[in-house]
């Protein structure tokens, strides 16, 4: 056979691309800074895509707001007893709590729970099936 088509003549390897992790997002406050450099650290720099970046902002800073809470509900009492004998409930307590329940929607949603962190590693999760004890007892193969 005959040549195929001209030489190819100057070419250049270019760099392999780096897939760089994304940094905290404009306007977020600095411990939720420290939790998304955290959280994005721990995983492969491909993991998060743009669209998960509002939900993983969201998630930073309802843990950065729960820390704030712990250490407020630490230095106040947590039931206060008004003039009129009625206990009253510290805000801080009711903030914790519905920090937590947005930490456990947004983190199942991204997938940063443990349960999907170690079905996706391969360990035996919650979901994994367990080997049956009949396998292969009357079809082998």
């Amino acid at each position: 056979m005959g040549n195929r088509g001209p030489k190819p003549s100057g070419l250049t390897i270019l760099p392999k691309p780096q897939n760089k992790r994304k940094s905290p997002m404009p306007g977020m406050t600095k411990p939720a800074c420290q939790i998304w450099t955290r959280i994005v650290g721990s995983y492969a720099p491909d993991h998060f895509k743009p669209q998960h970046y509002g939900m993983l902002r969201a998630y930073c800073e309802a843990e950065a707001l729960h820390d704030r809470a712990i250490k407020k509900a630490d230095k106040n009492p947590v039931v206060t007893n008004l003039k009129t004998g009625i206990e009253k409930e510290s805000p801080w307590v009711g903030i914790r709590i519905k920090c937590l329940s947005a930490m456990a929607q947004l983190g199942t949603k991204l997938g940063i729970t443990y349960n999907a962190t170690t079905v996706s590693k391969g360990d035996t999760g919650q979901n994994s099936k367990p080997k049956s004890k009949r396998e292969g007892l009357i079809f082998k193969g």
